[in-house]
This record gives C-alpha cells, sequence and structure tokens, in this order.
C-alpha cells in the first residue's frame, strides 16, 4: 500500500501545481498592457491606420460628373473638424440643382500635406449627411451617410462647393463611435470661411 499511496501524492501533487501555473498564466495574460494595445493606441485621438473614407454607391460622382464640376465655378470653404475619441464632426450638403453637383473634401495635417481627398456626388434636389462616425440609428434620413473618419490628424479641412450647393455641420460628443442623433444632444456648430487665415481666431492679415 505505501509505493501507491506515494504515487497517488505524487499526482496529487503534480494536478495542484499544475492548476497553480494555469491560474498564475490567465491572469498574468488578462492584466498584460498588451491586451489592451489596440484599444489604447488605434483610435481616432491616436490612430495608427489611415483614414477611413465609405462612400455609398449612390454618391459617388461618375466620370460625367467629375468632368462637370471641373467645368463648373466653385467657392472653397474651410473649417476644422473635431474627431477625438470623444467627438465627432457631422457635415450637410444640400443641392438646390435639379443636376447633381459634385463637392470636393479635403483634410489636411498640421504641417499642411494631405490627410485626405475625396469627392461626394449630391443628387438634384438632394441632401446629403457626412459623418466622422459610423451612425447606428432608427432615423431613415440618415440611411446611407457617408463615413469620413477625419481622426485627430485633420487639422483643418477644405471644401470645393459650386454654385447651388450648401453647406452646414456640427461637433457633436460622441464616445461610444457609432454615432446616434436621436441619443446625442450635445451639439457645437462649426465655424466655415471662405478665408483660410480666419479659420482660427484671432483673424490673420496677410
Amino acid at each position: 500500500m505505501k509505493p501507491q499511496w506515494m504515487i497517488l501524492s505524487v499526482v496529487v501533487i503534480v494536478i495542484a501545481m499544475l492548476s497553480l501555473g494555469s491560474l498564475t498564466f490567465a491572469q498574468s495574460a488578462g492584466s498584460s498592457p498588451a491586451s489592451n494595445t489596440p484599444t489604447a493606441i488605434d483610435s481616432d485621438s491616436n490612430p495608427t491606420h489611415r483614414p477611413e473614407v465609405v462612400i455609398p454607391e449612390q454618391y459617388r460622382p461618375t466620370a460625367r460628373d467629375l468632368a462637370n464640376a471641373a467645368a463648373s465655378g466653385t467657392s472653397t470653404v474651410y473649417f476644422t473638424p473635431q474627431d477625438e475619441n470623444t467627438s465627432t464632426t457631422i457635415l450637410f450638403l444640400y443641392n438646390t440643382n435639379d443636376v447633381t453637383s459634385t463637392v470636393g473634401l479635403q483634410t489636411f495635417y498640421v504641417n499642411g500635406s494631405l490627410t485626405i481627398s475625396t469627392t461626394v456626388a449630391v443628387p438634384p434636389l438632394g441632401l446629403v449627411r457626412v459623418c466622422a462616425d459610423s451612425v447606428s440609428t432608427v432615423s431613415a434620413s440618415w440611411a446611407n451617410s457617408i463615413l469620413v473618419n477625419f481622426t485627430t490628424f485633420s487639422a483643418y479641412a477644405k471644401m470645393t462647393v459650386p454654385a447651388g450647393v450648401k453647406a452646414e455641420g456640427y461637433v457633436a460628443w460622441d464616445a461610444t463611435g457609432a454615432y446616434d442623433p436621436l441619443v446625442v444632444s450635445q451639439t457645437l456648430p462649426l465655424r466655415f470661411s471662405t478665408d483660410p487665415a480666419t479659420v482660427f481666431l484671432p483673424s490673420v492679415q496677410r
């Protein structure tokens, strides 16, 4: 009986040591900073990826739309988007024309280099919504909204607006990353300017 008792004791000790080792490893893995790395590093406030732009098919300009845009008169409008982990920027583009109008949108790093460059086709007498976060809402009017993830690297932005197209926008406080206009109530109007020197206050005379 003694050899069997000793063997049983050894087996119990080995099982206990393996269980303790597994528990220690699990706790270590759960508390490791590496487990939070993707969330901590890759975000709107600290992006490591290129800004995402998702334009639904009906708002993508055709070759004809782009040719008409190049031949028509436009105005250049400047603004400063805000797109941190707790905020998002929303733009409204309303076309009063009876033909499709194409709006150009570019953003820039603080050093002036290009961050985003895209175009949006606004349907005749149509309204297009652009949001820096994905939109999740039951509001039917927000269906097929455009995603332009400015991120914090878009220090300022420029829109090329054809005659007959009106633009408006605001900043919303959104900590979820999925914007719902029926839930978020804290907003701040964007300040647009046709003079880039006046986008930031005080105005700079050049």
